[in-house]
């Protein structure tokens, strides 16, 4: 829970530069203006926050406007986990494929933020976005028996990992209007060919 609550609402609790925690930063602190935004359009009803916490390391922050002026349903959630990965799941991987490592531990770490956003008029369609970061890599001297070594093992100095981006959005009508589809299309095909 410490590592959590540090991770998710103080300042960062790593000293890390790497892709991992810059990407942690990122998405914590895009949690905030995306909140404003949903309470400003809906005449400034506020999100309830719900602070939480997984067995192990890691957690997240929800936030929840239910029954305003605008939205029947709107939330903006970030989430924060790490753990150690069975070696059956890193089996499965592309990197164990290749990879002339012996089994396990292997330590990973997902974050992302999402959002799903249920207005109260029929013709606004429900819009879903989220953007996520998994990364893991190979335990070869740590024992990680805590959230703090865990955290320091994932970026440890010549660890081998892998870690990549996804996410994806949606918008789903209840009455297809074709001028909106081609809008929201337009609007994402700039991110076409980009990796």
């Amino acid at each position: 829970y410490v590592v959590s609550r540090l991770a998710l609402n103080g300042p960062s609790s790593f000293s890390s530069s790497s892709v991992r925690a810059h990407f942690e930063k990122m998405i914590r602190e895009a949690q905030d203006p995306v909140s404003t935004a949903l309470e400003a359009a809906d005449d400034g009803t506020n999100l309830k926050e719900d602070v939480w916490s997984r067995p192990g390391c890691g957690g997240g922050i929800s936030r929840i406007l239910q029954d305003g002026a605008i939205w029947e349903k709107a939330g903006v959630n970030v989430s924060v986990v790490y753990s150690i990965m069975p070696p059956e799941a890193y089996g499965a991987t592309k990197a164990a494929a290749s990879s002339d490592q012996k089994p396990g531990p292997f330590p990973f770490f997902t974050a992302g933020i999402s959002s799903v956003l249920h207005s109260k008029n029929p013709f606004a369609p429900t819009l879903q976005i989220m953007i996520f970061h998994p990364y893991f890599g190979y335990l070869h001297k740590f024992a990680a028996t805590d959230c703090v070594t865990l955290l320091h093992s994932i970026d440890a100095p010549g660890a081998p990992r892998q870690w990549w981006f996804g996410g994806g959005t949606d918008l789903t009508p209840a009455y297809i209007f074709e001028e909106d589809v081609k809008h929201f299309h337009n609007r994402f095909e700039v991110w076409d060919g980009i990796t």
